[in-house]
């Protein structure tokens, strides 16, 4: 009978202690996968590779100890059982290491503590992980209530008096006149009743974000969807790059048009907080849609922005880990926008190289009917 799966990261130069750390393990109940590191280097590249359940860590390393080692788990801000795990150990080396945030310290020659020690950690860590995806829950609901209520009462406000003012200027654009009208004047109330058209699609587009909890799947034509979000996002992008279509037809998906509308609302305002304001050369956000298939919609967000370390990648995806600057960000978007397109029955990624920009991917279940046309 297999036990409890455990993918371990040993810091550990000795080979011989090694095996008694797995050998203990085992005999607790644990099926372990493992690496075994000895420096920094190779530290750094096996958080890379993670994700781990647990780090145990011996305190004297060559090249570095077990604290150093530590602090490079959580300059990475990961959230892992950390043990050290030392031959001979003084009580203010102990007291420091569990000062510093090591979640405990035990001795070689007493390893029968080590079993227990870590499944109190594993509980504790999951523990942790619990609470912050309610955390996480309540954080969304509460925004997505405001944005709800915040939308539609704008929405409604917006689209009374707009709705008498598309009809004086209708009026007066097209009644005889007694008086010339100067080409000029003409070409004004064009201008004017164009601008009211425009103002009647962005209270339509803010509609959409007045149902945030609507829950109903159906048919969603992507591609006015993108339209509604880049006519949203525009002053973001505005002093930063050009917003560029690439759509291809018939991108039809099954989904929540709030729901996708959030999604890529989120990624294009990120797109465009990845380009400097102002920048020196010419940038670009590309919005590109096309089918795959007849059984999947595929949606990128390309931008010519600073890029993501390789480290970081999926780390974005994590809640409340943001990159941005205090106060600009909650660290939740990304995991927000994850999570929802999961909830479709789709999948979302991001590729990029540092100084060359990100493509943010979403891929969707097509539909198989026809789109249905939302009334104004």
């Amino acid at each position: 009978m297999s036990g409890q799966p455990l993918r371990l990261l040993l810091i550990e130069d000795s080979a011989d202690d090694e095996l008694l750390l797995l050998h203990e393990l085992r005999s607790c109940g644990y099926d372990i996968s493992h690496v075994r590191v000895t420096s920094r280097e190779q530290l750094s590249r096996a958080l890379d590779a993670g994700p781990w359940d647990a780090i145990i860590s011996d305190y004297v390393l060559p090249g570095f100890d077990g604290l150093a080692a530590f602090s490079a788990v959580k300059q990475r801000g990961l959230d892992v059982p950390f043990l050290i795990v030392s031959g001979v150990i003084g009580e203010e080396t102990a007291v420091a290491a569990m000062k510093a945030g090591v979640h405990d310290f035990l001795l070689k020659d007493k390893l029968g503590r080590l079993g227990p020690a870590l499944a109190r950690e594993l509980r504790e860590a999951a523990g942790r992980a619990e609470r912050r995806h309610m955390q996480e829950q309540l954080l969304l609901s509460d925004r997505l209530a405001s944005l709800g209520m915040l939308a539609a009462g704008v929405a409604h406000e917006i689209n009374n008096p707009l709705t008498s003012l598309l009809m004086y200027l209708d009026l007066a654009s097209s009644a005889p006149s007694e008086r010339q009208v100067s080409q000029e004047d003409q070409q004004a109330l064009r201008n004017a009743f164009e601008c009211a058209l425009h103002i009647r699609d962005i209270v339509r587009d803010i509609k959409i974000f007045a149902r945030p909890d609507e829950q109903r799947l159906g048919t969603v034509d992507v591609n006015q969807v993108l339209d509604s979000v880049l006519r949203m996002a525009w002053h973001q992008a505005l002093h930063r790059a050009s917003l560029v279509k690439d759509y291809g037809q018939g991108a039809l998906a099954y989904g929540s048009e709030a729901r996708l509308a959030q999604v890529f609302l989120n990624l294009v305002i990120n797109a465009a907080q990845a380009i400097p304001e102002h920048p020196t050369g010419p940038q670009e956000i590309r919005v590109v849609t096309r089918t795959e298939g007849t059984d999947a919609v595929r949606v990128e967000i390309h931008d010519t922005g600073a890029g993501i370390p390789l480290e970081l990648r999926e780390r974005i995806f994590e809640p409340f880990f943001t990159t941005k600057p205090a106060g600009v960000g909650t660290g939740l978007g990304l995991a927000i926008c994850r999570r929802l397109v999961t909830e479709m029955g789709g999948r979302m990624g991001v590729e990029s190289q540092p100084g060359q920009g990100s493509t943010f991917w979403v891929h969707l279940r097509a539909a198989q009917q026809p789109a249905t046309v939302t009334s104004p």
